[in-house]
Formats: C-alpha cells, structure tokens, sequence
C-alpha cells in the first residue's frame, strides 16, 4: 500500500521535533558556514565578463530560518531579449546552461556538486558531534 506523500511529510516533521534543539542548531550553524563557503567558492568560478553576475551570488535564509540557500542571478543580470522588446531572460542562466550562438560555461552546478559530499558530511558531523555532547 502506498503512503501518501502529505502522511509521508507528517511523520517526518513527527521525527525531527523530537530532535533536541541543542543538535539542530548545530546542523543549522554548521550549514550556515557551508553555504557561506559556497557561496565564496561559487564567486570565484562565476565568469568574470563585467563584473555584475559575480555580484548576483548570494546567500539566503530559508523559510525556517535553519536552511540556507545559495542563488545567482535575478534582477541585476536580467536583460532584455533585444533592443526595445519587453521579455527579458537572466543571463546568468545563459552563461550556465548556454544559449543560441554561446556555448555553455557551467560553473554553478558544478560547483555545487564537488561540494555536497563535503557539505552533508560537514553538516552531519556537526550535528553528531552536539548528539554526543548531550548524551555525555
């Protein structure tokens, strides 16, 4: 028999209230060092054209205010499609994913995926290390 997934997210909301503050806020500090050290790594492999797409990395607070989340783009690199035309696209996307007459240039995908082993580890870490600081 299939769960659904609202039963499925119930329960684990169940499970992670009975986590002791005291570790979730160690995985939320740890996570807040993590998404910083991203952030910076992804700063310095951003393409460098004119100075702006660099700029639009950063680093924000999730909804819970325990989660962190690094973006790019947004309004500083959203141009217009062409002189005088009202859509517009984010050019930090082009620059990621490409578009016609521009290649690709990945770099903030795969920033982020030599990162996440080291990241969830580092978070995991942290937490444990609080889990066993309250059991001694």
């Amino acid at each position: 028999m299939a769960t659904s997934t609202a039963a499925s997210v119930a329960r684990l909301r169940k499970r992670l209230a009975r986590v002791p503050i005291e570790v979730r806020a160690a995985a939320a500090a740890q996570a807040a060092i993590e998404a910083n050290n991203l952030t910076i790594a992804m700063k310095g492999s951003a393409p460098k054209d004119d100075g702006v797409l660099v700029a639009s990395v950063r680093m924000e607070v999730g909804r819970s205010g325990d989660q962190f989340v690094v973006k790019a783009g947004g309004p500083t690199t959203t141009r217009p499609v062409r002189e005088g035309a009202t859509a517009t696209f984010d050019y930090s996307l082009a620059s990621e994913f490409g578009r016609e007459g521009q290649p690709a240039r990945g770099w903030f995908y795969p920033t982020y995926r030599a990162r996440r082993k080291k990241i969830r580890r580092n978070i995991e870490q942290a937490a444990l290390a609080a889990a066993r600081k309250l059991s001694d």
